[in-house]
């Protein structure tokens, strides 16, 4: 279904998938929606937005049409290429189910390596950082598309199952 050297980086179809998802967006809407993002890896993505933009563009995936608005505007929609790699993108299986970065994940291991006091101290910390990020994204909830909420919901049940893992693991320094 997918020719590995033809597939988008995540980052491309996430792109394509904002641009089909928003209807005729500009590519300053586009970035904008990877700033606000609740993932701070796509937040830090902001910009390399423009360049990859430029690239979907030059490759024939995305279409850029002027408007008489100011700032050189333009809006961009998906060209039927551009429709069918991003289909191709949302359907790869491999790629979807991939574990992918996960922060959370990569450090996992290591709190087994800190003394007990220090790995407490940290997870009290994460249990607070997560049980606020989960309230912050349920407020959400209320104003989104069904798209984004899907999105939104799908992020609440990852940080519970990270909840669930460290209340499993939370070190006793009581001894």
């Amino acid at each position: 279904m997918n020719n590995r050297q033809d597939s988008l980086t995540e980052l491309e179809g996430a792109i394509l998938s904002e641009v089909h998802h928003r209807g005729r967006s500009t590519a300053f809407q586009v970035r904008k929606a990877f700033q606000v993002s609740p993932s701070l890896e796509w937040s830090g993505s902001a910009g390399a937005v423009y360049p990859a933009i430029a690239r979907l563009t030059a490759s024939g995936l995305i279409r850029s049409e002027k408007t008489d608005a100011g700032r050189k505007t333009s809006l961009l929609s998906l060209t039927a290429e551009g429709e069918m790699r991003l289909n191709n993108w949302i359907c790869d299986p491999a790629r979807a189910a991939s574990v992918g970065l996960d922060p959370f994940r990569l450090r996992a291991g290591m709190w087994s390596a800190l003394p007990a006091s220090t790995r407490r101290a940290a997870f009290d910390a994460l249990l607070c950082h997560i049980e606020k990020e989960i309230e912050e994204l349920r407020a959400r909830l209320t104003d989104l598309d069904a798209v984004e909420r899907e999105r939104i919901e799908l992020a609440i049940l990852l940080q519970q199952a990270r909840l669930d893992w460290l209340k499993l693991r939370m070190p006793d320094v009581s001894q």
